[in-house]
């Protein structure tokens, strides 16, 4: 078998459930030639593998999962090969963390209302450290026995249109974009294909989008071919992964998308021309 990379992968630092170390075995199991994590509003597993890696270890690229978006649209912009210790980016997601936990809060206090007394305590115990997210609530719902399954949390409460549910304090996709390019790095449209996105790829390449997200679990061939070709045609760079979270049900194992390892190399290739232009 062709080697592969996996540019999306979900740590506990967001909405995945294993930790950095758990994910670095798993990464090292599967054979993988390069990877990236790419957690929601964070890169603080980015530098915890950083710290861990040997070696023979595969390559660890640069990643985040940025949210953008208003008025119930769930567009998320992807970050690769930017400085992780730039002072730009860290502040912002330190700035979405302070926002994720104010918005759990809010939950809870809705869920209250709604006769479902949850502590901050438990979500921050099931967080474990990680910036509070709806799966964090979700799961605390499965604790408290308030639901049955955790995708009965989103479906009865914290869903977009539940009774529980508070919208992200996000950036516009041309801010994410921005915020991504001042830290060296490229932006990437995530999986466009479930997220009803291609009516914004001109508007996303006109703030100055680098890629998009070819391969990912709930794409079908078909929609696979569709974005390779608008990437060929726009000159963009193509990426993918198995967006693993760990989670039941939830996308794909860690390594089981075909991303080829040339669109590693293009992507380090233009991170290194666009680095060289802005010095």
């Amino acid at each position: 078998m062709a080697p592969v990379i996996d540019l999306h992968i979900h740590t506990s630092h967001s909405d995945g459930l294993k930790s950095p170390a758990e994910v670095l075995s798993m990464v090292r199991r599967s054979k993988l030639v390069a990877f990236s994590i790419c957690d929601h509003d964070s890169y603080e597993a980015y530098l915890e593998i950083r710290k861990l890696l040997k070696k023979n270890d595969p390559e660890l690229v640069p990643g985040v999962e940025l949210s953008a978006g208003s008025d119930g649209e769930d567009i998320h912009i992807l970050g690769y090969c930017f400085d992780p210790d730039s002072d730009i980016l860290g502040e912002a997601v330190e700035r979405f963390r302070e926002g994720r936990n104010r918005r759990g809060e809010i939950m809870l206090k809705r869920l209250k209302m709604l006769g479902i007394d949850i502590t901050m305590d438990l979500v921050r115990e099931i967080a474990g450290g990680s910036a509070i997210g709806r799966p964090h609530v979700a799961d605390a719902l499965v604790r408290v026995k308030a639901v049955e399954k955790f995708e009965d949390a989103f479906s009865h409460y914290i869903g977009l249109r539940g009774p529980a549910y508070v919208p992200k304090e996000n950036l516009t996709p041309g801010e994410a974009i921005e915020l991504i390019h001042r830290a060296n790095g490229l932006a990437v449209l995530a999986h466009p294909g479930i997220a009803a996105a291609d009516k914004y790829i001109n508007e996303f390449i006109g703030y100055g989008m680098d890629g998009i997200e070819v391969y990912h679990p709930r794409h079908t061939q078909a929609q696979r071919e569709h974005y390779m070709e608008i990437a060929k045609e726009r000159h963009l760079l193509s990426t993918g992964g198995s967006d693993y979270h760990g989670r039941e049900g939830r996308y794909g194992m860690i390594g089981s998308q075909p991303v080829p390892v040339r669109l590693l190399t293009e992507l380090k290739e233009k991170s290194n021309l666009e680095n060289r232009g802005s010095s």
